[in-house]
């Protein structure tokens, strides 16, 4: 009695140590699939292996990546907070009642807005991300040329001396597929002192 106990107990054990064990393995492999992209010794982020450099994107980004097989594209924008502050004080379009990273989303969702129709109202959540400040946000988008709606995966951080937008994005239908991916790109962004 006490072998076939003993038998069925580890028989129902079994499976779930080797479904932990596939779960580290897989984890390694996610790990393994980033390189460490470092731009002018500023900030360093991880870009899956699969995307490759490009300068197509966006002539302000400081940094452009992008799959065409997968549909998924990846760019860093980033800028003074000082001339930033500036020039929307003086365009009288920076809001006291919020912070600069508030402002800096406000501002970079408004430009987006010249190009993009949002289908659905984004909400933005703050988070800390190596130390920084910063928030996130996901949309969905009508873009001006595009047939199929866009998925974008914006995060927007706050340095010492910059403001930072990081932009993911891919066709609707591979949102899914491509969420976890944004989420540790953004997760990795960190400056380098």
């Amino acid at each position: 009695m006490k072998i076939r106990f003993f038998v069925v107990v580890l028989t129902i054990l079994v499976p779930f140590s080797s479904c932990k064990e596939k779960k580290k393995e897989n984890n390694v492999l996610e790990r393994e699939t980033f390189q460490t992209v470092t731009i002018d010794g500023n900030y360093k982020i991880e870009v899956p292996k699969f995307m490759t450099g490009t300068t197509g994107l966006n002539e302000e980004a400081s940094l452009q990546f992008q799959s065409l097989i997968k549909e998924a594209y990846l760019l860093v924008i980033d800028e003074p907070k000082a001339g930033f502050e500036e020039v929307y004080r003086d365009l009288g379009q920076f809001d006291d009642n919020l912070s600069i990273i508030q402002n800096y989303r406000v501002a970079r969702m408004k430009l987006l807005s010249r190009s993009a129709e949002f289908i659905n109202k984004p909400k933005a959540t703050h988070t800390i991300i190596n130390g920084l400040d910063a928030e996130t946000l996901e949309l969905d988008a009508q873009v001006d040329g595009v047939p199929e709606e866009i998925s974008y995966f914006l995060t927007f951080v706050e340095g010492d001396d910059r403001v930072y937008m990081i932009m993911a994005w891919t066709l609707k239908n591979k949102k899914i597929a491509h969420k976890k991916t944004f989420k540790t790109i953004a997760e990795s962004f960190q400056l380098i002192n």
